[in-house]
């Protein structure tokens, strides 16, 4: 029946959330030729982490985000979409500021002076080359950070840079933190290579845009402001969504792309091994705008002291000197936060600020003087991939109809637009593939090349 409804083009698909994982199933889907496709965002646009903002008719990111040469998914959305030939690529700086200095690790000169001994620094070259001819950590996944640095590394690297790293990402020591997590985060060597955006545009929103285009072209029904309640089940099926205003929506299969937490409040009974046991880091994220020069010009500024409230300082003019107006300064305050019951998430705006202004005199020597603030506080924004975490089925264990999109399926890669994207994609083509159907997409991103990477100048 399930092949036989695909051809007749009668499945009723429900999506739950218009962020990345699920505009990319519902468009696996529609591009195979599934007709009857509703998708449910509670926001007022599509995108969910890749939102923007706007100020004077320009358009901003809620927070830090670059174009990976390696995100081989991303790269062939945005070719899809047409905005692959506006792509430029530019080598960024990445700092690590500690005990007063700044220190490049990706120069000789830097990473000769970083405190750390020669005998380490040796074993950490060690450790780099490891994780860079290794692609796949999954053998890591039971594993802990500490345990890999320890072992390819030293301690003494590990006390000297990586529980600090792990500490500004997840607020937890190396020895709670995946070792696969973590092996993987090196070999993608994100701040050693080019990163990509797209010139006098914020390129997220670029992304955004395109992608709901092709929703619209595909025929997808696209829900915005549309909350779901609730999820009502009948013999291991769930049968219909439930929305805030008492509407139902009737569906034959439905694809959660919503973070495990709300997924879990709208359905009982729910046993699909691992679901449950995800917790998120939450994040704030603070973008200024200044007309003051500010030096150095590293794009990636990382408080390794531990000893501020921002985990990192982002300029983001440094990488995209186009964004906003001309002569602009874009200054980013990230602090990933172990979850949303901190009390720093719930503090005032004013001394967040405050806080934030003293850690950039203490960074660059001199005070901030925005002339416009941006708040986004993101109550669930990464999985933690702590010691131990397993992605959960594609497929529901209690809900037959029920099946799961999002960067907590993709472990262990690093989280990224690109790996939201393809979650979706993987579990649309699943999806399909049950339904008697074959998408072409996983061949042709699997097959994507990048064949040029215009430098900026």
């Amino acid at each position: 029946m399930a092949g036989r409804e695909l051809a007749m083009g009668s499945a009723r698909v429900v999506v739950l959330g218009g962020g990345l994982s699920g505009v990319a199933a519902a468009y696996t889907l529609a591009r195979a030729g599934v007709r009857d496709i509703t998708l449910l965002e509670a926001g007022g646009t599509l995108g969910g982490l890749a939102g923007s903002f706007e100020r004077e008719g320009h358009y901003y990111p809620l927070g830090y985000h670059h174009i990976l040469h390696r995100d081989r998914t991303l790269l062939y959305f945005l070719g899809v979409i047409g905005a692959l030939p506006r792509v430029v690529w530019r080598r960024i700086r990445m700092l690590f500021h500690l005990g007063g200095e700044a220190y490049d690790l990706a120069t000789g000169s830097g990473f000769m002076r970083f405190p750390m001994s020669l005998a380490d620094k040796a074993r950490f070259v060690r450790l780099m080359l490891k994780a860079f001819t290794q692609g796949d950590w999954s053998s890591w996944q039971d594993r802990s950070a500490a345990e890999l640095v320890d072992r390819y590394g030293s301690v003494g690297v590990r006390q000297a840079l990586f529980e600090r790293l792990t500490r500004l990402k997840f607020e937890l020591p190396c020895d709670e933190v995946s070792g696969a997590w973590l092996g993987a985060r090196l070999h993608f060597r994100e701040g050693s290579a080019p990163l990509g955006y797209i010139a006098h545009a914020n390129w997220t929103k670029v992304l955004c845009d395109g992608v709901t285009q092709l929703l619209q072209e595909s025929g997808v029904q696209v829900r915005l402001r549309t909350k779901v309640a609730r999820l009502h089940t009948v013999h291991q099926q769930v049968m219909e969504a439930e929305l805030e205003s008492g509407e139902r929506i009737p569906g034959d299969r439905f694809i959660s792309t919503v973070p495990t937490e709300v997924y879990l409040s709208l359905v009982p009974g729910e046993a699909t091994p691992y679901l449950a046991s995800i917790r998120y880091t939450a994040l704030i994220s603070v973008v200024s705008a200044t007309r003051q020069v500010v030096q150095p010009q590293a794009y990636w500024n990382n408080l390794a002291s531990l000893d501020r409230t921002a985990g990192a300082i982002f300029l983001l003019s440094a990488l995209n000197p186009t964004i906003g107006r001309n002569g602009d300064t874009c200054v980013n305050f990230v602090t990933h936060l172990k979850g949303r019951d901190r009390p720093l998430f719930r503090a005032p705006d004013q001394e967040l600020m405050a806080r934030y202004s003293e850690d950039f005199r203490e960074t660059f020597g001199f005070e901030l003087q925005p002339f416009w603030t941006h708040i986004t506080r993101v109550p669930m924004y990464s999985p933690v991939f702590d010691r131990g975490f397993h992605n959960p089925p594609l497929r529901s264990a209690s809900w037959g109809n029920v099946y799961f999109a999002g960067n907590y399926r993709t472990f262990p890669s690093i989280v990224s637009t690109g790996t939201a994207l393809g979650s979706g994609v993987a579990t649309g083509s699943a999806l399909l593939q049950e339904m008697g159907q074959m998408s072409d997409l996983p061949t042709a991103i699997a097959g994507f090349r990048l064949r040029s990477m215009p430098r900026a100048s």
